[in-house]
């Protein structure tokens, strides 16, 4: 785990060397071999200084997140990270110089080892990323990250990368200061050698007398006022019950205006309080279990040969399918890019132009990328091009009659090997592949927009799709970077149907005349990214009318009692009001911004007594849980990992409440029950709990072990 060697002149050479994988962790293992090994270092006379480096493409990658999940204590999640911080320290404190010699990625654990290194020297490789992105699992940096961080590139920006959990680049760490040398990857452990051999006295910054921050001192009329400012903008993204960004400002505003040793004190008390928070351990199971399981394919069918396109078609070049395109282009697929006319296929060639312009303008690809994108686009009209394409996805408008056109023409033209795919999000993938001479080669892929920058893909099983189809997709899905949840049939899959539920509520809450500020504020309250008005403004009504309808007549879940919200949605259309696309919905878009459009009153006669915030998040937060529990029994969908993945990563709902599923654990089964029953008591039997929920509770079963 732990190679150890010295050279001629006293040079240690310290060397992270997983022997179980591609990538360094530190697990209990080698974290134990590592403090040994420094320990030895310093401990032996002949031992000048020594070079901390890495035997794998990266660096270390961070700590071991299986274990901060399993500690239930602080005490216990403390223990994790004691033995190392502890080890950090001494290194420090030594009086031999250390190097890290960072020959690629250093995150999270790995990059608190290199910050405790008196020297840092960076590889030139674009791939190289460092950074402390413990915020996007739930938590803070436990092994000294939030107290030598700030005191080696500022206050200001430290607090931004650990608050953001964004890694930087080699060029944009050597600016900051977060290294002090980027050299070739040849001269890389040359280059740590000989800073260790000319600074044999090596010491911290911060245990010198005198030390100063790099912009501003935490009790300077600057540092009081950056965190008075702080705390309100962190409420304003994140509530209290998320624990990990306040806690984040507490341990710096608290630490860095006391000495170091005081500081990494401060934060290991908070790193272990966060750490056993519900708002980590959902975090961590949803975004780094369930999203690790779903990347590896469990769901996978065994025996499948490995499916490898090299050329794919999109039918549909509007903002789903040209999203569609360019993420298989960018993946290194030849994309045929095909619509109605070849003006159209031509505009929609352009936005990805466009957006790739963006990238591009942000640093994230150089020209030679962008160029060699764009290249791999065929874009026309010409159904002919389908020839040759192993795989092709349909994305044109939500009509089951086009749709059948398009795939019997998609089918002549690609060939009877060749994979369909429907992007749809609610029209059933059976009935669709039913005219097809082999349903077999059929399958839904619904993606979410944008396209390139949403994760999640549902894929959608139709009653005759294939074992062999349902691997290939996953494969494709693999290669475009794309993260699955797999799901069976049914109206509106899994996704829209939960999506349409809450939306159903928003819009029955406006019907019986809750104000509709309470309404979205309750939603932004509980942690949603936008209010379900606001978002149903920019879905407009005449579109949500559609859909209301056509899952209340299919009488399923939450959507038997569908009239209140479709008579509220009919309303706005009738008074003109359709969405954003029109004159506006709900709101008027003055400028920039939004504001409630002054007829909301004569359509919606307010309550005389408006409900508690409280009360309108729960109605908001359970319809969602419910309308799951009824895919679950219908058989849609059954994994509840993959159910809050992809509650999380398809609608975002709060990454810190786990999922929908995690929502009912956290309240409690019994206790879901019961506050379910008294909502169906006072708003209707959309909220009665399913038996299948009852049996659960009294069983005394969690839908998640921890």
């Amino acid at each position: 785990m732990i190679d150890y060697s010295t050279d001629a002149e006293g040079v240690a050479y310290i060397v992270w060397n997983n022997p179980d994988g591609p990538v360094n962790i530190k697990n209990a293992a080698s974290m134990a071999a590592f403090v040994a090994a420094v320990d030895r270092a310093i401990a032996d006379p002949a031992v000048k200084g020594a070079v901390i480096g890495s035997a794998k493409r990266d660096f270390l990658a961070g700590g071991d997140i299986d274990a901060v999940y399993a500690a239930r204590t602080p005490q216990a999640a403390i223990a994790n990270v004691r033995e190392v911080g502890a080890c950090l320290r001494r290194m420090e404190r030594s009086g031999k110089p250390f190097v890290a010699a960072l020959n690629g990625s250093a995150l999270g654990g790995g990059l608190e080892v290199a910050l405790a290194c008196h020297h840092r020297v960076a590889a030139e490789d674009a791939r190289l990323r460092l950074g402390l992105p413990e915020s996007t699992l739930g938590l803070i940096p436990g092994a000294g990250g939030t107290q030598r961080l700030p005191r080696l590139i500022g206050i200001k920006a430290a607090t931004r990368m650990m608050q953001d959990g964004k890694p930087v680049d080699v060029a944009a760490a050597r600016a900051l200061g977060l290294v002090d040398a980027v050299v070739p990857a040849e001269n890389l452990l040359e280059a740590a050698r000989r800073w260790v051999l000319e600074h044999p006295e090596a010491r911290q910054p911060w245990d010198v007398k005198g030390f100063r921050y790099r912009d501003f001192e935490p009790q300077s009329r600057e540092g009081r006022w950056f965190f008075f400012y702080a705390w309100p903008a962190l409420r304003r993204k994140s509530p209290p019950e998320d624990l990990a960004p306040g806690a984040l400002l507490h341990v710096l505003a608290q630490g860095l205006e006391r000495g170091i040793d005081a500081g990494l004190a401060i934060e290991s008390r908070y790193f272990g309080l966060v750490a056993a928070s519900p708002s980590a351990k959902n975090r961590i199971r949803t975004q780094f279990i369930a999203a690790g399981a779903a990347r590896k394919q469990t769901r996978r069918p065994a025996g499948e040969p490995a499916f490898e396109p090299r050329r794919v078609g999109v039918v549909g070049a509007g903002l789903m399918g040209g999203g569609i395109a360019l993420v298989c282009a960018r993946a290194g697929l030849e994309t045929v890019l095909i619509d109605a006319d070849d003006e159209a296929a031509a505009r929609g060639k352009a936005r990805i132009a466009k957006t790739l312009d963006g990238a591009l303008q942000r640093g994230l690809m150089d020209a030679n990328s962008r160029d060699e994108i764009l290249q791999r686009i065929h874009p026309g009209a010409d159904m002919a091009a389908l020839a040759g394409c192993e795989l092709v996805v349909e994305a044109v408008v939500e009509s089951a009659g086009i749709k059948g056109e398009v795939f019997a023409r998609i089918a002549q033209a690609a060939g009877p090997q060749a994979i369909i795919a429907s992007n749809t999000s609610t029209l059933s993938i059976t009935s669709l592949a039913a005219p097809l001479a082999d349903p077999g080669r059929f399958i839904g892929l619904h993606f979410f927009a944008p396209v390139d920058r949403m994760a999640l893909v549902e894929v959608i099983l139709g009653r005759d799709t294939s074992p062999r189809t349902h691997a290939q997709a996953l494969d494709f899905l693999k290669r475009l970077g794309k993260t699955p949840i797999v799901v069976n049939d049914g109206p509106g899959f899994y996704t829209s149907r939960v999506v349409g539920a809450y939306t159903r509520e928003a819009l029955t809450m406006l019907h019986e005349g809750v104000s509709p500020a309470l309404i979205d504020n309750a939603a932004l309250a509980a942690g949603m990214p936008i209010g379900p008005l606001a978002m149903a403004d920019l879905t407009s009504y005449d579109l949500l009318a559609d859909i209301i309808g056509s899952l209340a007549r299919e009488g399923r879940g939450t959507a038997r009692e569908s009239m209140p919200a479709l008579r509220a949605a009919q309303r706005l259309v009738a008074a003109g009001r359709v969405g954003r696309k029109g004159a506006g919905g709900v709101y008027d878009y003055p400028g920039s911004g939004k504001a409630l459009w002054p007829g909301l009153d004569g359509l919606f006669p307010p309550l005389k007594e408006q409900p508690a915030v409280e009360a309108v998040v729960q109605r908001l937060l359970h319809v969602q849980s419910l309308e799951t529990l009824h895919a679950m029994d219908e058989g849609i969908t059954q994994d509840p990992l993959e159910i809050d993945l992809a509650s999380v990563l398809g609608w975002s709902y709060p990454a810190w409440r786990g999922g929908v599923l995690a929502h009912v654990d956290d309240v409690g089964l019994a206790e879901f029950v019961r506050q379910c029953e008294g909502l169906a008591a006072r708003h209707g039997e959309r909220f009665v709990p399913p038996p299948s929920l009852r049996e659960r509770a009294a069983a005394g079963a969690t839908f998640h072990a921890h």
